[in-house]
């Protein structure tokens, strides 16, 4: 099967997860690089393609990362795990993050704070997290992440800090 087919039970064989089939340019913009994550789809590999999520939308500090639940992001009560819902925040904060790197810039994490507002059921079929940076300087880039169900229901909403570092 070759990259740009793979599919996310495709991905995962035997308990593990395609490597991370990404590398990163230093010649290139965080805006280059975020759609090419987009274009990479499952095919990426990795942690994202573990979790089912894809670069659905991106724009100039904005990123819309879309997850396909399935019965293995439930927990013991029948929900979706509250881990499925914070990786979301922090893809789609660093995402946003990624979209006004310049090239030679890398961005990390540095801390998220959240709030669970609705649960998740396991039967739902894709929940869909969006991120828009409110604050950037050459330092440290500020976006702020909804997670919401199809019907538009918000289940989560956090702030992710990303710090901005030269080098990649």
């Amino acid at each position: 099967m070759s990259a740009d087919t793979l599919t996310p039970d495709a991905a995962v064989k035997g308990g593990a997860v395609v490597p991370v089939a990404f590398d990163l340019d230093p010649n290139h913009s965080g805006r280059e690089m975020l759609e090419r994550w987009r274009e990479l789809g499952f095919s990426a590999g990795g942690f994202l393609t573990r979790l089912s999520c894809l670069v659905a939308e991106m724009g100039e500090g904005y990123a819309k990362i879309v997850c396909d639940i399935d019965p293995g992001h439930a927990n013991f009560f029948g929900l979706v795990h509250g881990g499925v819902t914070a990786a979301m925040i922090d893809m789609a904060g660093g995402g946003a993050a990624l979209s006004l790197l310049k090239p030679g810039e890398a961005a990390l994490s540095a801390d998220i704070t959240m709030r669970y507002l609705n649960p998740i059921p396991a039967d739902c079929p894709q929940v869909t997290a969006e991120g828009r940076v409110t604050y950037h300087d050459a330092r440290k880039i500020i976006v702020d992440v909804t997670v919401t169900l199809p019907d538009g229901q918000v289940a989560a909403m956090g702030v992710v800090g990303m710090a901005v570092r030269k080098g990649r």
